[in-house]
């Protein structure tokens, strides 16, 4: 059956409802129209130049990514700038454009910090910072059994495929168990994790200062790169979006990015 973008749209709210974002992020239909046919989608975390190519390539009609690629107010559109460049190419192109961002980091159930949990084999995870039933930033859980900082150092980095990451104090014969996430750059969030007696707190683009927010404290904080702690979501995201797209009988076909690297590279 063919679908439209805008029933995509539906799809994705069921997962983690767009106005559940922020007031300050920008989510939802950027680029395109909403009642444009679409019959092959990619998913990327950023809407680069090479995700671009990379879709016009496959022959894509639909991209989502998480980062939204409007993110602060456009006085004009046009080729002299990086972001109007890129939309005149999707619009010449007939690629229509959405964005899920903090709907997504938001969603418990569907959202991407309860993936990272699994992936560590967390349990009893609630939200971190909760808002509302379902909603809120990061996630808390145990292991479970408590083991040295160092064997869970090793399952950090299998389940980022990472060879390095950032870390605060360190004593390889520290046990942990409680383990708190929040995907991105979730240095707000600090506090709200020393207040659950985290052992552990999980995230990316830690800077100097924040790192000194645990001084005195047995709380570790692990930074596993901004890139990192989100690009391991997207796998799922196809999954759930293939179940959802298949239910509903339509003739659409999913990809992931296979172009999409970080932007820092550790040396």
């Amino acid at each position: 059956m063919i679908t439209s973008v805008s029933k995509i749209m539906k799809i994705l709210n069921q997962l983690a409802p767009f106005e559940t974002a922020e007031p300050w992020d920008n989510v939802g239909l950027l680029i395109g129209s909403d009642n444009r046919q679409t019959s092959r989608i990619l998913l990327a975390l950023d809407l680069s130049d090479a995700v671009i190519d990379e879709a016009i390539a496959e022959g894509i009609d639909l991209i989502i990514t998480h980062h939204p690629v409007i993110f602060t107010p456009l006085k004009k559109v046009n080729n002299h700038d990086s972001v109007g460049k890129k939309i005149i190419k999707c619009i010449e192109n007939g690629i229509s454009v959405i964005a899920t961002h903090t709907n997504l980091d938001k969603s418990f159930e569907h959202g991407i910090n309860k993936v990272i949990g699994n992936a560590l084999d967390l349990e009893d995870m609630t939200i971190l910072v909760p808002e509302n039933e379902g909603v809120g930033f990061g996630v808390i859980g145990k292991l479970p059994e408590s083991i040295k900082v160092s064997s869970f150092i090793h399952l950090v980095k299998m389940a980022f495929n990472i060879e390095t990451l950032k870390m605060t104090h360190y004593d390889e014969d520290a046990m942990v168990n409680h383990i708190a996430i929040s995907s991105g750059a979730s240095s707000d969030f600090i506090q709200n994790a020393l207040d659950a007696k985290a052992d552990v707190f999980i995230t990316g683009d830690l800077k100097y200062h924040e790192g000194q927010r645990v001084d005195h404290h047995k709380m570790i904080l692990m930074d596993v790169g901004h890139f990192e702690s989100e690009v391991i979501y997207l796998e799922t995201l196809k999954k759930r979006l293939d179940e959802d797209i298949m239910s509903q009988g339509y003739d659409v076909m999913t990809m992931v990015s296979e172009c999409e690297k970080p932007v820092y590279f550790h040396v």
